[in-house]
């Protein structure tokens, strides 16, 4: 997971240079710049320079925020870094898989903390980018996105992706969390919440928001409005696709590149229009829904001492439930 999000940071740390906005070429540019690299580094302050000061403390104060309840719960030395520690994939005889996860309350936390912060600095790269570093009063509507049902309400497109991720089999009983006593499964379903909703959001504004939009105008400067359309839609497909691993229950790169073809047609339709309201939506309340899913459904066993999953040996013995937890013996 950790190594997940700072993939994504590279890999927009690169396409910032790249597609600065054109409306935004010239001494402006510079300031803009400027102005996205200060906020990067220091939350708060690009926003100071702009003199925009709302989002120097609802955008910089909530990153302030993230950022340091991670670095608080990672220094802990019940901290787990290393994903191959936390997860582990078993083959079954029955074509099935078993899916173990090895959870300190620090580890669990620090984690989720860190996709926050990481999905917050995609929502800043938007703001400033899509109007040069404009005041742009839409971001605050774009976030709360997954719940302007009114905006959706009568569209196939919404609820198509929606419900299959609420019907969809997915084999809980296979999934068991390992978890210290003093993390509760209540804790773990509130925090994905939240977490899970910021990605889509964070996720939207930079895959579409971002990189298919500076796609489209770079490609439109030599081609065809159709053929920059959908070619921007393949490209920021194939970017969405590499920024995903397959770990755990992250979509693998295939998985995501259709997925990615799907929103960016979404975001993109033939008149032109770009809207990122259906996509953010979709995005936030799938992951949200399959997440809480996994989480409610699986089974909890309190984890051993120095226990992860590089030592641990699955066996089919059967688990009882003990106090909201299903303790093996």
């Amino acid at each position: 997971m950790v190594l997940f999000k700072k993939l994504k940071f590279l890999i927009f740390t690169i396409l910032v240079g790249i597609f600065l906005p054109v409306s935004a070429w010239g001494v402006s540019s510079l300031v803009c710049t400027g102005a996205t690299v200060a906020e990067y580094l220091i939350p708060g302050l690009g926003y100071g320079v702009l003199g925009q000061y709302d989002k120097m403390l609802f955008l910089g104060g909530s990153r302030w925020i993230a950022i340091n309840k991670y670095l608080s719960y990672s220094s802990s030395a019940d901290y787990e870094k290393y994903y191959e520690k936390i997860y582990k994939k078993t083959e079954l005889t029955n074509d099935k898989s078993q899916h173990d996860f090895f959870y300190s309350r620090e580890t669990f936390f620090a984690n989720a903390y860190l996709s926050m912060y990481a999905n917050l600095t995609f929502v800043t790269f938007y703001d400033l980018y899509e109007t040069g570093c404009e005041y742009n009063p839409e971001t605050y509507g774009l976030m709360t996105a997954p719940f302007q049902v009114f905006e959706f309400a009568g569209e196939w497109t919404f609820w198509a992706p929606t419900i299959w991720a609420s019907t969809v089999p997915l084999d809980t009983n296979l999934l068991t969390y390992h978890v210290d006593q003093d993390l509760s499964k209540t804790e773990m379903i509130n925090t994905s919440f939240l977490q899970y909703q910021l990605v889509g959001v964070g996720e939207e504004m930079l895959f579409r928001g971002v990189i298919q939009q500076s796609l489209f105008k770079l490609y439109s400067m030599g081609l065809g409005k159709g053929l920059s359309r959908w070619g921007s839609i393949l490209t920021a497909s194939a970017v969405f696709g590499a920024a995903h691993s397959g770990a755990g229950f992250t979509a693998s790169p295939g998985i995501a590149f259709v997925a990615g073809l799907y929103l960016g047609w979404i975001y993109h339709p033939d008149d032109g229009y770009f809207d990122l309201t259906q996509p953010i939506a979709i995005h936030s309340w799938w992951d949200t829904i399959l997440e809480h899913r996994r989480l409610n459904g699986a089974n909890y066993v309190e984890r051993k001492q120095g226990e992860n999953a590089l030592n641990y040996s699955f066996k089919t013995d059967r688990t009882y439930p003990l106090f909201g937890f299903n303790y093996r013996f």
